[in-house]
């Protein structure tokens, strides 16, 4: 995997978070939508964010994250 395309995805996880917040606080998004959406964006942002980690920049590769 690119190192680009493990940063656009952490950052297009983090930004839907962000935004479902934002959304929340001001009462336009019901608190089951905003769960629903963290349950979804975390878990790919954390994905995200250990491949971003772990790529190199020259070639493309999958990182091994474990087991």
């Amino acid at each position: 995997m690119k190192k680009q395309y493990a940063l656009a995805l952490a950052l297009v996880a983090a930004g839907s978070g962000i935004a479902a917040m934002a959304l929340n606080m001001v009462h336009t998004l019901p608190d089951w939508a905003y769960m629903g959406v963290l349950v979804i964006a975390f878990p790919l942002f954390v994905l995200g964010l250990g491949l971003y980690w772990m790529a190199r920049e020259g070639e493309a590769d999958i990182p091994f994250l474990g087991y």
